[in-house]
């Protein structure tokens, strides 16, 4: 006969809301496994992955994603704290990135838009699989940004987020709040096409390039030197401010409402 295991899991109520909705309203739940599994197999059986996890508690000591589940366990799982720190050493994640840098699914595709536009480095590759993604993500140290729970659940992914939104303005606001970039943006500094860094460039130098009324009435100039891309302060800038400005009273209200949840 096929021996089974009970152990006994609680999930943070920050976390509930990722969980199925049979399981959403109870403090604990106990569960029946088949076989001795890994504490980040368990966790993730229950469709929340391990990206979301802050710190796990097994009979109150603290453990990896590593820890092989015994009978009778009784386990806490808690989310990362916000605002989430990826260059941070952790249990969960001993090794720590060396900067901020973004790798965006095609789930979240308008988002590497909004971040680049807030000077963010933004990875982006539409033709890539799931497995593709998540090497790269490791090889350039990226935080993974998807709506894909499955590519998130790839073990090689150390940092990520479950993104909750449908709309890319409240995407952004969300990834603001969620890594406390709001004193990190340097808007307009990269290019939203390749993710370059972006460079002054005299108008005379790109005089043949711009539209009359361009000419016209702008000055300022910078362009991206591997796109060949021009930017200037237009329209399009406009629109852009508009949805910075927008995210970031967003980001305002959510941070509002998180600090009284944890009150």
């Amino acid at each position: 006969m096929k021996s089974t295991m009970e152990i006994t899991i609680s999930f943070h109520e920050m976390l509930r809301p990722l969980l199925a909705t049979s399981f959403r309203h109870q403090n604990t739940i106990i569960h029946t496994l088949g076989r001795r599994t890994s504490i980040k197999d368990a966790i993730e059986s229950f469709d929340i992955p391990h990206t979301e996890i802050g710190s796990i508690l097994v009979n109150r000591n603290a453990v990896d994603f590593s820890y092989l589940l015994c009978p009778g366990d009784r386990i806490q799982v808690s989310p990362l704290a916000i605002p989430v720190d990826p260059c941070g050493e952790s249990l969960l994640r001993p090794t720590p990135l060396p900067h901020l840098r973004f790798l965006v699914d095609v789930n979240v595709a308008k988002l590497r838009t909004y971040l680049r536009m807030i000077g963010m480095d933004t990875l982006y590759e539409a033709d890539l699989t799931d497995s593709e993604l998540a090497r790269l993500a490791a090889q350039k140290q990226c935080i993974v940004l998807s709506r894909d729970r499955g590519l998130l659940r790839r073990k090689i992914i150390e940092h990520g987020h479950l993104i909750r939104s449908q709309n890319p303005t409240e995407q952004l606001a969300e990834v603001l709040s969620y890594y406390g970039l709001q004193n990190k943006i340097n808007p307009f500094s990269r290019c939203i096409h390749c993710n370059n860094l972006l460079q002054p460039v005299a108008k005379q130098e790109i005089m043949n390039d711009l539209e009359p009324l361009t000419k016209k009435y702008y000055e300022d100039f910078s362009h991206c030197s591997t796109c060949k891309k021009i930017y200037w302060p237009g329209s399009h800038r406009e629109g852009m401010e508009q949805t910075l400005k927008q995210a970031l009273q967003m980001h305002m209200e959510w941070m509002g409402a998180y600090s009284s949840r944890k009150e």
